[in-house]
């Protein structure tokens, strides 16, 4: 006769306890647990990096200031900025950007973006700015993002200037948004001071394009 033995292996959880205190992470990759914990590790080194200015290899002069960040952080986050180091332009030659149309806030704000550390607060504080970049250095993310943030407190006080962003930008969403809370809102008598100079500084085809909706809410059923 053969003895057959069952044997039970019960695995202990182990885990790995940081020096501050904070939670202990387990050693397995549960539900992606070791990925988010590298991902964690890498932001807050590429957070270092710009804030330390460590290897900085290139200059940013700004409207009001320098900053300094990392060509490689750039180029992998901007073809325009790619394109720049790339071929034999002025940037490559002389390490150094000149974005003199942000302020050295706004374009910390942009650099944070783009290296992983930004706050909701800064981002809110300098969507149109970086609105504005992502356009200009063609960061698709950046843009989509600024353009769904710019969706959600349009209001009479700013619902003008939005539009005009829209048309600048070529961002449908927004603009779509703008006149429905203009036109389907009823919203468009309580900006009738403002109409008159919008009307005299907004692009021409976007004033036929506003009449056109307005002519397609308010015509006879």
């Amino acid at each position: 006769l053969r003895a057959r033995f069952i044997i039970d292996v019960e695995f202990l959880d182990l885990k790995i306890c940081p020096l501050n205190g904070e939670q202990g992470i387990s050693i397995w990759p549960i539900d992606g647990a070791m990925q988010h914990q590298a991902t964690q590790t890498t932001l807050k080194c590429l957070s270092r990096m710009l804030g330390e200015g460590i290897h900085a290899d290139v200059t940013i002069n700004t409207a009001d200031g320098t900053l300094k960040a990392h060509k490689a952080i750039l180029s992998a986050s901007s073809p325009v900025f790619q394109s720049m180091f790339q071929h034999n332009l002025k940037e490559k030659e002389s390490s150094t950007i000149e974005i003199e149309d942000m302020t050295t806030e706004s374009c910390m704000a942009l650099l944070s973006y783009l290296y992983g550390s930004i706050n909701q607060d800064d981002f809110w504080r300098h969507r149109l700015a970086l609105l504005g970049a992502a356009n200009k250095y063609d960061i698709v993310d950046l843009k989509d993002a600024c353009e769904e943030s710019l969706l959600e407190d349009i209001n009479s006080g700013n619902v003008l200037e939005r539009l005009q962003e829209a048309w600048l930008y070529g961002l449908d969403k927004l603009k779509k948004g703008c006149l429905m809370y203009l036109l389907d809102f009823g919203k468009i008598y309580d900006v009738r001071e403002e109409m008159n100079d919008f009307f005299r500084q907004a692009d021409r085809e976007l004033v036929v394009e506003m009449f056109q909706e307005v002519l397609a809410v308010w015509k006879p059923v």
